[in-house]
């Protein structure tokens, strides 16, 4: 039964990243930066940070199941570090290096914020 959790949400999260991906493309911007991917990411390790949050450090007892659904399935789902790691890749390959390096720094940088930012509000 846990797997059909994770499944459900992954498929969810997978949507929802597809969905985010072409609001992000239908902006075009005129860019070789991926901000879909970028965007997704970011978002993902958002609710991440914010689950994480509300299911632990709030001490809310969600149950297994909705952990491995909200957690595993859907922002497992809607992050893409496949999709990452091949557009830094084809930047490298194209040699948009100052392009592969502002996306892997802020890529990090933004997700470890994001992180910071919600235990810093815990902790308070």
């Amino acid at each position: 039964m846990q797997w059909l959790f994770v499944f459900i949400g992954g498929g969810l999260g997978s949507i929802c990243r597809y969905g985010v991906s072409r609001l992000v493309l239908s902006l075009k911007l005129k860019s070789v930066f991926p901000w879909a991917t970028v965007t997704a990411n970011v978002l993902a390790c958002f609710l991440l940070a914010v689950f994480t949050y509300w299911f632990f450090k709030e001490g809310k007892d969600i149950g297994k199941n909705s952990t491995l659904f909200w957690l595993v399935g859907f922002c497992g789902g809607f992050s893409t570090f496949s999709t990452f790691s091949l557009e830094n890749w084809v930047l490298y390959k194209e040699g948009n290096y100052v392009a592969l390096l502002l996306n892997v720094i802020v890529s990090l940088v933004l997700c470890f914020a994001i992180f910071a930012l919600v235990d810093k509000r815990v902790s308070v």
